[in-house]
This record gives C-alpha cells, sequence and structure tokens, in this order.
C-alpha cells in the first residue's frame, strides 16, 4: 500500500503549471519558476523577469510540487532550490537566500530546520 501511495503522489507532481495570460492558456516550465510568493488565495511565480498569478493557495501548489526541487522556506514563500546561490545566516534561526538575478529571500524560523537540511548547512 506504501509502496502504491507513493507511486501516485510521484505521477501527480507538476512539471508544468497552466497559467491564464488574458485569453491564452500559456504553460509555464516549473524549472524555470524561481520561486513562488503567496498572495492570499493565489500565488505568484517569479520566472525570470516575468511573474504569474496564478488562483491557487501556496499549500495545494506545494502539494504538487517535486519536494527535492522546491522547499517552503516561510508561510508565504517556496523556492526553487536549483536558483539558489548564496546563504547568509542571520540571528535567531533565520537564512536570507540570494537567487540568481539578485533576488533575495527571508526564510521564516519555522522552516530552519528544512532549509539546513536541504542546503546541506551546518545546525
Amino acid at each position: 500500500l506504501g509502496s502504491l501511495l507513493r507511486a501516485l503522489r510521484a505521477e501527480s507532481r507538476l512539471e508544468r503549471l497552466p497559467v491564464r495570460v488574458g485569453l491564452r492558456t500559456r504553460l509555464v516550465e516549473l524549472e524555470d519558476v524561481d520561486y513562488i510568493e503567496a498572495r492570499a488565495n493565489y500565488v505568484r511565480l517569479h520566472a525570470g523577469e516575468r511573474s504569474y498569478l496564478v488562483r491557487d493557495t501556496l499549500s495545494g501548489l506545494e502539494a504538487r510540487l517535486e519536494p527535492s526541487r522546491f522547499l517552503r522556506i516561510h508561510r508565504s514563500l517556496i523556492v526553487n532550490l536549483a536558483r539558489v546561490q548564496e546563504v547568509e545566516s542571520l540571528f535567531a534561526g533565520e537564512y536570507v537566500l540570494f537567487l540568481r538575478g539578485g533576488v533575495r529571500l527571508t526564510s521564516g524560523r519555522t522552516y530552519r530546520a528544512s532549509v539546513q537540511a536541504a542546503l546541506g548547512l551546518r545546525t
């Protein structure tokens, strides 16, 4: 039963996300997404110079993302781990993650252990 559940979860992982742009639907490759930001019942995908608003919750989207590629670092942020170039440790267990393109994201203390584990940081 456990292996069946893992297989079903793996099949439901997203590779592309459909995004409405005007009258069209664009399929955004998740590998192009730098980070995802919560906006109430919407999320904003940031992909390079572009951003897309999607009607979904951060938790709902997080459940469909590949956990080895995307990490929740704050109650309102998920980051593409492949985009992280540098990490700075702050006080009280927070980190600043520097992404390609100069974006800076600050993690929440609640997510300290998962950030450390995902990025191989010392505890």
